[in-house]
């Protein structure tokens, strides 16, 4: 014997129909119900877990003369000067130089991209990671905000005042303002 799941009435246990209130005891659409769940959330979650391993196989370290690409959009350093600078009433701090980087920025990709320059962090040697924003007083061209269209490039300069023999720089580019983890590093040599 098992108990009708609708009226609760003992009846035969191979009983597809309750005798007393005429409702069918198979629960087939509970069965549908849990077959339609897993068409759907399995395949999400298998996306996201080939997400999670191809963001945790994807290079992220960079020296300074390789070119960096993430979401079809190539980066790369085509200079680094350590200087003085070149105006008499804007210097840096005793102890301390301008380290001007040049920044190219390609997109590969088929859609239109943003850029910014406070998208980029410079890492001295005990780990203090600092925004752009020195200003040298040289003529370059700085690299601000914008967008790209498809195959368009830009190529400018951010400047950062750093102690004088610093050799351990790293250069970091953050795709979202709010990841804690660096997207790209470059070792500035």
């Amino acid at each position: 014997m098992k108990k009708c799941k609708y009226c609760k009435s003992d009846i035969d246990k191979n009983a597809k129909i309750c005798p007393n209130c005429r409702k069918k005891q198979n629960n087939i659409s509970k069965w549908i119900i849990i077959a339609v769940l897993i068409i759907i959330f399995v395949p999400i979650i298998v996306s996201m877990t080939n997400e999670e391993n191809e963001e945790k196989s994807r290079k992220k370290d960079f020296n300074q003369n390789e070119i960096a690409t993430y979401k079809d959009v190539e980066y790369s350093i085509t200079k680094v000067e350590k200087t003085q600078g070149n105006n008499e009433f804007v210097k840096p701090k005793e102890g301390y130089e301008y380290v001007k980087i040049t920044i190219k920025i390609e997109n590969k990709s088929n859609e239109k991209i943003s850029y910014n320059a406070l998208d980029w962090k410079l890492v001295d040697e005990n780990g203090v990671e600092d925004n752009w924003g020195t200003y040298s007083g040289d003529d370059d061209i700085k690299l601000s905000s914008g967008n790209l269209d498809p195959n368009g490039k830009v190529e400018g300069v951010l400047v950062w005042e750093q102690k004088i023999g610093d050799n351990n720089l790293k250069l970091r580019f953050y795709d979202n303002i709010f990841d804690e983890n660096y997207t790209l590093q470059f070792k500035i040599n």
